[in-house]
């Protein structure tokens, strides 16, 4: 099976519960093998969040994916919705961060002007 085969993919649980789309995987190319899926969960039309699972918990591959393991789908969703929001607030503090430090070089080159004049 070629991987952009496996894209698109529904996934089911070990409970045949439907968890969503395969929207990634990661290959190790060292060892010629397929270490990781990402799994698309929708929530409604709009919204989705995305979770990883590692490609050992893959029981068999054919019409769908069927994974070893069971899926609180909601589960899954708010930890995916609170680890986005985790990485939004590290991503403001390094905005921050940047800006600091762009303020502090400003200043800098400014007291180095008038120490030249």
């Amino acid at each position: 099976m070629k991987i952009k085969q496996l894209l698109g993919m529904m996934a089911l649980d070990a409970n045949a519960n439907e968890v969503g789309k395969i929207d990634d995987a990661e290959f190790d190319p060292k060892e010629g093998k397929i270490t990781a899926i990402t799994i698309v969960l929708k929530r409604n039309f709009i919204s989705s969040n995305k979770i990883e699972i590692d490609f050992e918990d893959v029981k068999s591959i054919g019409d769908y994916v069927l994974l070893d393991k069971e899926i609180n789908k909601e589960a899954a969703i708010e930890e995916a919705e609170k680890a986005k929001e985790a990485k939004e607030e590290v991503e403001e503090v390094e905005a921050e961060i940047v800006d600091d430090e762009a303020e502090a070089e400003e200043e800098a080159e400014e007291a180095a002007e008038v120490e030249i004049e």
